[in-house]
């Protein structure tokens, strides 16, 4: 089978939605696989769901199939084989239905939070090209023709908005260029690890990346609480969907304490999870209602991330706008200064 890339989060939350419809409807995985081949365009989708039915046929469980085809995440093939222990399987698509949806719409705000200023970026360079390479030697050549004094004047300042259009612009493509090598680096496993490890440690986006990260161990609690897991099991396995190095430690600290301590206790000592949304676990733990707090403290982590992700894009492309039409305005005083001078030395 020709190797595919990696499913998308849109796509899981797709697949995870259509066999939790196949089995709310009582139709087999079997037929259901065969159901989503025969629809797929995509050639290597086809392939790889093909492979699931086969597997099936050969009376093999679900989770197997999905591990076998090696092109599912080994949270979902894991969380798979809960449901089937469990006799979840429903319940457990269905929650990693709504696991996907969110992972999908946090990609989609860290897309935006880097796609709109760096356009924003793009537009500005080309306005300073054009003011450098055609507007302002057109207003050089004009003002080299007129009274010297008043040309030598202008040259000076003319000459100082070259230099810093000049300057700008070329920094701006710079920008660009390193911005593109990241992009490309970040299609790779080396270079998605190596930016995800910076965004934890670099100040402006430490506070975003430890929220993203808090976020995702909640959600991926919720969903193996709501499954049926043993409490300790699901922080393990919590650790391994995390990719925030320093959560990481915490939660691997936590499943050290959780056989001395509740859940609700280390997640307290490690601080993980604090404030109010701690302390309603903490109320949680002593009253048996982990799955429902759990499931609404996901619903306002991910109401807390959508809120940062929009506050620190309106602070970045505030500064960009401020920024660059400082520059801007400086390169068109260099060409209007001059001109109100040759208006006033006409007069």
């Amino acid at each position: 089978m020709e190797r595919r890339k990696k499913f998308t989060a849109q796509e899981l939350a797709g697949f995870c939605s259509q066999v939790t419809s196949m089995l709310k409807s009582g139709i087999s995985l079997e037929e259901g696989m065969y159901m989503l081949a025969e629809e797929m365009e995509d050639v290597h989708t086809k392939n790889i769901l093909k492979q699931v039915e086969e597997k099936l046929k050969q009376n093999n469980s679900f989770h197997s199939a999905l591990k076998e085809s090696k092109a599912f995440p080994t949270y979902l093939v894991n969380m798979v084989h809960i449901g089937e222990t469990s006799g979840k399987l429903e319940d457990v698509m269905q929650a990693m239905t709504k696991y996907y949806e969110r992972e999908d719409a946090i990609q989609d705000s860290i897309r935006n939070v880097i796609a709109l200023p760096l356009m924003m970026f793009f537009m500005i360079a080309i306005i300073l090209v054009a003011l450098v390479g055609k507007i302002l030697p057109m207003f050089q050549s004009v003002f080299a023709n007129l009274d010297v004094d008043v040309a030598v004047t202008s040259s000076k300042l003319m000459n100082l908005g070259m230099w810093v259009g000049r300057i700008v612009a070329g920094v701006s493509f710079a920008v660009l260029l390193v911005a593109l090598v990241l992009f490309l680096w970040y299609q790779t496993a080396k270079g998605k690890n190596a930016l995800k490890r910076f965004s934890t440690k670099f100040f402006a986006t430490k506070k975003t990346a430890d929220l993203l990260a808090t976020g995702r161990f909640v959600s991926s609690m919720s969903v193996m609480i709501s499954s049926g897991m043993d409490e300790q099991e699901a922080m393990k396995m919590a650790g391994d969907v995390v990719d925030h190095e320093g959560i990481q430690k915490k939660i691997k600290s936590c499943c050290e304490e959780m056989g001395e301590k509740s859940l609700a206790e280390a997640l307290r000592q490690e601080k993980i999870v604090t404030g109010m949304q701690g302390r309603r676990i903490a109320i949680a733990d002593r009253t048996g209602m982990l799955e429902e707090v759990f499931a609404d403290v996901s619903r306002q982590y991910d109401e807390k991330i959508a809120d940062q992700m929009g506050r620190f894009c309106t602070k970045l492309e505030t500064t960009l706008v401020l920024g660059l039409s400082v520059v801007v305005g400086g390169v068109l005083l260099a060409v209007m200064f001059p001109l109100v001078s040759i208006i006033t030395s006409i007069g």
